[in-house]
């Protein structure tokens, strides 16, 4: 059983899947769960505020979603932000490998610190793996954050369980907005 899930699981990542929502309303809801996100992270942790006022760019993830029984996969959908504006979607897939098990979910971002970390991003070039810089939420901000590479990627809102002992990477893939 745990081997055709892991199949299935593994068939998911290589399908893939449009970044761009299929109807406006769906459009528009996932622009709102960008918003509110964004909302989210500056209350909760006051380093992103920098982030969101200095960064070229940035993609917002409201729910990543990732399940896992030996090979684990993950998907979302998010907003890509330039200079504040609204300049496309883009979709997260995450793959791992390892012992690991459960489900779980939570909301990111990702921060480019510059035009070259962006156009990366947006061509397509772009996936995090074990040197990209990453944050969770600190009330407070005490902490000093630095771009690795010219990115930076907060994720907070972790829900559900999974027991995790694993290698993986994520892969985004950029469509711009009509």
């Amino acid at each position: 059983m745990a081997r055709v899930i892991s199949i299935l699981l593994l068939a998911f990542l290589m399908i893939g899947c449009s970044a761009t929502p299929d109807t406006p309303e769906a459009r528009d809801s996932l622009t709102d769960q960008a918003q509110s996100t964004m909302a989210r992270f500056r209350d909760f942790d006051s380093r992103t505020n920098a982030f969101f006022s200095n960064a070229y760019g940035y993609a917002v993830f409201p729910k990543i979603t990732k399940g896992s029984v030996g090979i684990g996969g993950a998907y979302g959908r998010g907003v890509v932000y330039k200079a504040g504006q609204m300049a496309g979607y883009a979709d997260v897939t995450q793959g791992s490998i390892g012992a690991q098990l459960g489900g779980m979910s939570w909301s990111e971002i990702v921060f480019f610190q510059n035009q070259w970390a962006y156009d990366k991003f947006t061509s397509n070039e772009f996936a995090a793996s074990a040197d990209a810089s990453w944050a969770g939420p600190d009330k407070g901000g005490a902490n000093t954050l630095n771009y690795s590479n010219g990115v930076m990627i907060f994720t907070m809102d972790a829900r559900g369980f999974s027991a995790s002992a694993a290698v993986g990477a994520q892969q985004f893939e950029f469509e711009a907005a009509n």
